[in-house]
């Protein structure tokens, strides 16, 4: 099916081009055996198809009079310049399994990663082992790996906690005591914590990035926490800014003003908000 009559207008034009290289042939000839009618008739006619042509190239705009697309085209000619290669439907199965695939397949070829989340379980909890199998294997392979948590005591999770069914008042998925211990067992993964601005998950390598929005919609008293994805790629659209690029500094800000791993666990420690028994961090020099 198709969605747009882009390449068919330009297929058009370019076969009228040929037909015109074809009239001039042909009035060459009728002008040499002095056929006059017909030599004017097909030089009106090339001209005509000339002046066409010339005329669709000078004014854009009357080219856009004759496209029509359907809805698929215009969103693909808006996405695609600002670096969008997929879609995924994260309230399919078929799809959230695609996303997943894909993004293995990018965490086996990254050279560097970064993550802003609520929890980042998908990724750095080996109970999920979604993506963590993957990442292992770089952070072994002495990848870097930064991550951004939301702060699980914070306001805006607490917000987000009141919405949910019981309401808790701790992140379940966020594994404390297992985070700890990657973190002393891998030095490239750098973890910090926000309090405020987490508002989606963003996954990124230097090629590709993932991006899945939060919201607070509340389905049967949750927080619907399947809606949708984008996997884009860095590029320079003619106007505005490339959605890489963008959501890259998204990433950045969030690293810039979060607390390190060590302050956070002396602060929670402090308001006695973490349990006495979870291991010891080991101390490692921060840079920005």
């Amino acid at each position: 099916m198709a969605h747009s009559n882009r390449v068919f207008l330009h297929r058009t034009l370019v076969a009228c081009e040929l037909i015109i290289f074809i009239i001039a042939v042909g009035t060459a000839y009728l002008s040499q055996n002095s056929q006059w009618p017909m030599f004017f008739t097909l030089s009106a006619l090339a001209f005509v198809l000339f002046a066409g042509i010339k005329l669709l190239g000078a004014r854009p705009a009357l080219m856009e009079i004759l496209l029509r697309e359907d809805l698929a085209a215009k969103i693909a000619a808006s996405a695609i310049p600002q670096g969008v290669v997929d879609y995924f439907d994260m309230q399919k199965s078929a799809d959230q399994d695609r996303r997943n695939r894909t993004t293995q397949n990018e965490v086996a070829a990254a050279t560097g990663m970064w993550l802003c989340a609520n929890s980042g379980a998908s990724y750095l909890d080996p109970g999920v082992y979604r993506h963590w199998p993957g990442v292992e294997r770089r952070l072994k392979d002495g990848v870097e790996f930064r991550v951004v948590l939301l702060d699980p005591f914070s306001a805006e999770k607490g917000f987000r906690n009141r919405l949910n069914v019981d309401g808790e008042r701790f992140d379940s998925k966020l594994n404390v005591p297992g985070l700890i211990k990657l973190y002393n067992t891998y030095p490239t993964l750098d973890v910090r914590f926000v309090r405020y601005g987490m508002h989606a998950t963003v996954f990124a390598t230097a090629a590709t990035m993932f991006i899945d929005p939060y919201h607070v919609g509340v389905v049967d008293n949750r927080i619907e926490n399947r809606s949708i994805c984008l996997q884009v790629k860095p590029a320079t659209p003619a106007e505005g800014v490339g959605l890489y690029r963008l959501f890259k500094g998204h990433l950045d800000t969030l690293w810039r003003s979060g607390a390190s791993f060590e302050e956070w666990v002396e602060e929670s420690r402090k308001l006695k908000l973490l349990p006495e028994n979870i291991p010891a961090l080991k101390p490692r020099q921060y840079t920005v």
